[in-house]
């Protein structure tokens, strides 16, 4: 692709949130997966809901895995937008690493999630230092945005969020 857009394709917000709601999700649902995986470490059974909450943070994990796997395709298929005009080279390359890095530490979580959940090798710690990882990204790059659309008044946000568009 030579031309870079100028806006996201509708299909690029929404998986945008449909990622930021499972990632809501998979902290709600923290606690169950950790005492069914236990569990099932141990030859128990899990109580309660554990099992069907653990369930429910395997799905939305699934879910993760294919909206940042078809957002990957969508940006190599389709290029997404510069950075927003009078972003200087450090704060653009910024901006760069955390968007990769985080694309990088989902897909990173999702399969360290699945191999503990599978009993194909024990990450449970990799997959919580990953967590840790995730939540530093994610509130570097919510910061940045509301910084850039609210300070600088440069659009940033209202890419992912059309309604603020003017």
């Amino acid at each position: 692709m030579t031309n870079t857009p100028t806006s996201y394709r509708p299909a690029q917000i929404i998986l945008h949130w449909v990622v930021f709601a499972a990632i809501w999700v998979q902290w709600l649902f923290h606690e169950p997966i950790l005492r069914t995986v236990e569990a099932m470490r141990t030859g128990a059974t899990a109580e309660g809901n554990d099992a069907t909450m653990a369930l429910v943070h395997v799905g939305f994990g699934s879910t993760i895995l294919l909206a940042v796997l078809a957002r990957l395709y969508l940006r190599f298929r389709f290029g997404a937008p510069g950075h927003a005009p009078g972003t200087s080279p450090m704060q653009a390359k910024i901006a760069t690493v955390v968007h990769w890095s985080l694309y990088g530490t989902l897909i990173a979580m999702v399969i360290t999630g699945g191999m503990t959940w599978n009993g194909v090798a024990d990450l449970g710690y990799v997959h919580w230092l990953l967590n840790l990882v995730l939540f530093a990204l994610i509130t570097a790059h919510a910061a940045a945005a509301i910084f850039n659309q609210f300070v600088r008044k440069d659009g940033t946000l209202a890419r992912m969020i059309p309604a603020l568009k003017k």
